[in-house]
């Protein structure tokens, strides 16, 4: 079940992957999802929920994985970033899940008009190539690190595939903030906890380069009034 602290806020830059939590943050955890996975669409509340349940010290990001085996996954991936232009990626998020079986681009329409966004700026923006080549750009990202298939978690860098259970994703969040805490105790800053974590966990240092300078380097200072907007 969902519960909501009061104090966690979404990101606001529509250029980087949407996110809920803090920045810096002990543990990041990146999901590769796809919204016609049904699997993905079971994991969903999780990728919410984890944020909320460690606000101030657990940050999660939302990273397209469009499979290429599902025909409808690109296109609602694309039409969620364009949810997320309107400030509205994670209403969007859970309108689709929610909605799994009608992926058509008539339904995917119909979601935004549901959340009210401007639909000649959503069609505008759904037609704009650059975001179809960030959900492929995103989905490759996914794939060098060995998720090849959806959903996959990084935590602090560590990939995990598929989805087990609540407790099992929760216990892996709660041994980093172990971790982080061990770091902490050492008198490591807060900013560096999650790329120290990251590079310990990350064999390959071309690998562990790319992580750092695409999830940790480029995460926007947090917002202050951007507060998700409780499901009804």
């Amino acid at each position: 079940a969902r519960v909501k602290s009061g104090k966690v806020f979404a990101s606001t830059d529509a250029g980087l992957p949407p996110a809920l939590g803090p920045v810096p943050a002990k543990v990041v955890v990146v999901v590769f999802s796809d919204f016609q996975c049904p699997v993905c669409r079971r994991s969903a509340d999780a990728t919410d929920q984890i944020a909320e349940e460690f606000p101030g010290e657990v940050r999660v990001e939302f990273w397209q994985h469009a499979l290429a085996s599902h025909a409808s996954a690109e296109n609602a991936a694309v039409a969620s970033l364009a949810a997320q232009r309107q400030g509205q990626f994670w209403e969007y998020h859970d309108e689709v899940f929610r909605n799994q079986p009608a992926l058509d681009p008539a339904s995917l329409a119909r979601y935004a008009e549901t959340l009210g966004l401007d639909m000649e700026k959503f069609n505008k923006d759904c037609a704009d190539p650059a975001l179809r080549l960030r959900v492929k750009a995103e989905g490759a990202f996914a794939e060098r690190f060995g998720a090849t298939s959806t959903p996959a978690f990084m935590v602090n860098g560590k990939v995990h595939i598929g989805w087990g259970s609540w407790s099992g994703f929760r216990s892996d969040v709660e041994r980093e903030l172990a971790e982080a805490a061990k770091l902490e105790g050492q008198g490591v800053a807060l900013s560096e906890i999650a790329e120290q974590r990251a590079r310990a966990q990350i064999a390959d240092v071309s690998l562990a380069d790319a992580y750092c300078d695409s999830v940790l380097k480029v995460a926007p200072e947090p917002p202050k009034k951007a507060k998700k907007k409780a499901k009804k």
